[in-house]
């Protein structure tokens, strides 16, 4: 018996859907997908091992970023 009513709701709600719009669509998108200036850090040599980045950057006469955490990366723990 409650399978008629909810079926008839979920038939209205499915008729009444619409299709995106492809101007909202790329508008979405825009904001969700990362700009250049989001993206620099790509661009920066970063390196796994202290010991290579401090013998580049004594040769390149560059400063060295020591990123050391404890725990899990995203705060968990």
């Amino acid at each position: 018996m409650l399978c008629r009513p909810l079926l008839a709701l979920l038939s209205g709600l499915l008729a009444t859907a619409q299709e995106p719009v492809a101007d909202t669509f790329a508008a979405r998108l825009a904001k969700i997908v990362p700009a250049a200036e989001e993206l620099a850090w790509r661009t920066v040599p970063w390196r796994a091992e202290l010991r290579t980045a401090v013998l580049e950057a004594s040769r390149l006469d560059k400063p060295v970023l020591l990123w050391a955490m404890n725990g899990h990366p995203l705060g968990q723990t």
